[in-house]
């Protein structure tokens, strides 16, 4: 029998959790005379029940673009998936064009102009169907949204439900795409082989230390994800699609994308005739190096994506791969065409086993194999590149000061070298750049208000005029509980002197709060991001939202100390070596900074909530706070580690720690900052309740950790509760489990305002 989340919670906790759904109920606990806004809190269960909302993708021509969209819901535990049409010959926004409704979570891609493609996968036969949607002419012009019945016309089957990230050249009549398959890199008889592997009378797992022994979520096993073409075209109005699929990586040992890719589907590009890719060096151990290759093989359609190297190779798989990077380097990632197929760019980072290195730019010319190294004395980097329609700029997103912008860079202008890249954006997070004729840029924008939707650019022509530039939403996806006014608070960014640079911060005010009732003691959460090396930004994110604590009536003070991205390299790396030194000193005199500039804080009622860093931060808070002359009434520690040097052996990215620390944990040197800045060491100091949770398929920062930090406020008597998740990685994806861990926050916070002081351990 399958327990729900609400029973495991229950199980796991040992204690009973109160229902925290009515989220006023939960304010009013908090502020009994407060003012009550016109709309109502928003809510956890709001939170995961808003619209998810992919990359947009434009048609060959540029003036349609389709965008994935999907929404959950927890009262049918069902979640509704479907591509949203939509025209950009209209610069005011405007309703939906055609909504396709897909039965499954699947992915698109656009054959021509007019024809929608979709990839859908098929649980019980392991398969993917692909189906074709017309768009015509007639119907583009009508002026309401169309729904279309069913996905469309069979266009043929892939024999793997691993097929993913699908890329179309017109060119080649080639798609190429990943699938998982065993070393033979036989698509064709992968999932049988996968069946048999899983049927093995034994269930014994051997490793050797070349791959990853976990990662994330999953034990490491035989199956690998390659690259693959196939033929696909209309011929006579019949659709053709070959059933010879090409391992482009075949022999190569490559794996495209990396186990460990933050952006897999972004790992190759394709042009008329080639892929593109970056992957791992297969000689290297995954799990001690970041370094990654690339190459190229001449293709009608090839792409490889490898986490250091970049290759090239034939989009048909008729020639070898060809590497395009060597010597000492770090990571690669994000390989482009140039629209004209003469040149590749990609990022680069300078350091091998390195964490969050600072990238620079990488321009190959394919005729002459001449590299150009840009960027490497800019102070931010680039996360994501796209070439200009004429192949002669660069779009670049970037983390700078707490929000990711989009910037311009001309490549042939000679005032450029030594000039930055020209800010386009503001505000919000930036992602899924696509450049379009014109001086025109598609984008998806999300902001600590925003969930996220479509904005087109305009008039961004060299030189560029930042000014001149002019910004129109393509979609408008808010559902009404966020479309009304005055429902979120905005950032209020402050700086303050930390310990040995200034640091920013930000302040989001509560649900309720006016001028006029600024002098009410209001509770605070003191937010703390995870990391080390990343950042609180104005960015929407569903798992950890600060929005939903500022919805229940806290005042949200988020830090970015010493470590965190987007202010420097300079900023960022002086946490090396230093995790429990200068950031906690930061957070400390940023806390104290927000008690002060607000003094509508009661800070008899704070409180603090990490995630990963932060958790681990919130183990270091409880060993000292007294000596900081910190008090709080209760913290949640979500992922943290306990035990620095142990994590140390146990992660399943085994450079970060050693480079974070220095070193390898036996060494002198090293042992000396675990003995500085590891929780477990302060534990006799450990006196404030406190709250952790746990996935239970957490393999970044395993659930022992959680259960050691659990039993050690149990051994010294501290008011204390653990909630394991069963099946959740890391980052929780299970919309119910999000729901109950917010909950059980709010009620552990709610146990201990107002000074209620519980002592009993839970």
């Amino acid at each position: 029998m399958r327990l729900s989340p609400e029973i495991l919670l229950g199980l796991a906790a040992q204690v009973p959790l109160s229902s925290h759904n009515q989220a006023n109920r939960q304010q009013d606990a908090l502020n009994d005379d407060s003012p009550v806004s016109s709309t109502r809190a928003f809510t956890p269960k709001d939170l995961v029940e808003q619209p998810s909302v992919g990359t947009a993708i434009v048609n060959p021509s540029g003036n349609l673009l389709f965008v994935p969209y999907s929404k959950w819901s927890l009262d049918t535990n069902t979640e509704s998936h479907s591509l949203r049409i939509h025209s950009l010959d209209a610069l005011s926004p405007r309703d939906v064009l055609h909504e396709i409704s897909l039965p499954v979570v699947g992915e698109a891609f656009w054959y021509d102009d007019i024809t929608l493609v979709a990839a859908l996968p098929n649980a019980t036969d392991r398969t993917t169907s692909l189906y074709a949607s017309y768009l015509s002419q007639d119907a583009l012009s009508e002026e309401v949204v169309t729904t279309l019945s069913g996905v469309g016309e069979l266009v043929g089957v892939l024999p793997t439900d691993t097929a993913a990230y699908f890329r179309y050249s017109a060119a080649s009549r080639a798609l190429v795409f990943t699938a998982r398959v065993f070393p033979d890199g036989n698509l064709t008889t992968a999932v049988k082989q996968e069946r048999e592997w899983k049927g093995r009378p034994n269930t014994a797992r051997a490793y050797d230390g070349r791959s990853y022994t976990r990662f994330w979520n999953e034990y490491g096993d035989p199956m690998h994800s390659s690259l693959f073409s196939v033929p696909l075209s209309v011929r006579r109005g019949k659709w053709q699609l070959g059933d010879l699929h090409v391992n482009l990586l075949n022999g190569t040992a490559h794996k495209v994308p990396a186990e460990d890719s933050l952006d897999p589907g972004n790992d190759f590009d394709v042009s008329a005739s080639q892929v593109v890719y970056t992957t791992k060096d297969p000689e290297l151990s995954e799990a001690f190096h970041t370094k990654r290759d690339a190459s190229s093989r001449p293709t009608s359609f090839a792409c490889a994506a490898d986490v250091e190297q970049v290759y090239l190779v034939d989009i048909h798989g008729r020639s070898p791969t060809r590497e395009l990077t060597a010597g000492a380097h770090g990571e690669t990632s994000n390989p482009v065409f140039s629209p004209d197929g003469k040149l590749i760019a990609w990022l680069e980072s300078s350091q091998d086993g390195a964490f969050a290195q600072k990238n620079f730019v990488v321009v190959y010319n394919t005729q002459t194999d001449a590299r150009l190294e840009i960027l490497q004395d800019w102070d931010r980097s680039p996360s994501s590149i796209a070439f200009s329609p004429d192949s002669t700029s660069l779009y670049l997103t970037a983390p700078e000061m707490a929000r990711v912008k989009v910037f311009y860079y001309p490549l042939y202008d000679n005032a450029s070298k030594t000039a930055a890249p020209v800010t386009l954006t503001r505000d919000g997070e930036a992602l899924g750049l696509q450049p379009l004729p014109n001086g025109r840029l598609i984008y998806t924008h999300r902001t600590l208000t925003n969930p996220g939707n479509v904005v087109l650019l305009s008039n961004i022509q060299a030189p560029v005029d930042p000014y001149a530039i002019e910004s129109h939403e393509i979609t408008q996806l808010l559902p009404p509980v966020l479309s009304a006014p005055h429902v979120f608070s905005g950032m209020e960014d402050f700086w303050f002197d930390g310990d040995a640079r200034k640091i920013h911060g930000y302040v989001l005010k509560p649900r309720g709060w006016t001028p006029d009732a600024a002098k009410k003691d209001w509770p605070v959460v003191l937010f703390i991001h995870g990391g080390p090396q990343l950042m609180s930004g104005d960015a929407w994110n569903v798992p950890f939202n600060p929005q939903v604590y500022s919805q229940q009536g806290y005042f949200v003070v988020a830090i970015n100390p010493t470590g965190s991205i987007s202010f420097g390299q300079e900023y960022a790396d002086a946490v090396i070596g230093d995790w429990g030194g200068a950031p906690l000193r930061d957070i400390t005199k940023g806390f104290k900074h927000a008690l002060k500039e607000y003094p509508e804080i009661d800070p008899k009622r704070a409180f603090a909530v990490g995630f990963s860093y932060g958790g681990y931060m919130i183990n270091l808070l409880q060993g000292h706070a007294r000596e900081l002359d910190l008090e709080f009434a209760a913290f949640a520690n979500m992922g943290g580690p306990f035990n620095a040097e142990y994590f140390a052996y146990t992660i399943d990215q085994l450079f970060l720690m050693h480079y974070s620390w220095l070193g390898w944990p036996w060494e002198n040197k090293t042992q000396s900052i675990y003995n500085a800045f590891s929780p477990q060491r302060f534990v006799q100091n450990w006196e404030t309740p406190q709250l952790n949770i746990h996935g239970d398929a957490d393999f970044r920062v395993p659930v022992t950790d959680g259960i050691a930090t659990f039993n050690a406020l149990q051994q010294r008597g501290v008011p204390s509760r653990l909630v394991i998740f069963d099946e959740e990685p890391h980052v929780f994806g299970n919309p119910h489990n999000i729901v109950i861990y917010h909950e059980a926050i709010f009620e552990w916070f709610e146990r201990f305002a107002r000074g209620k002081n519980d002592t009993s351990a839970a």
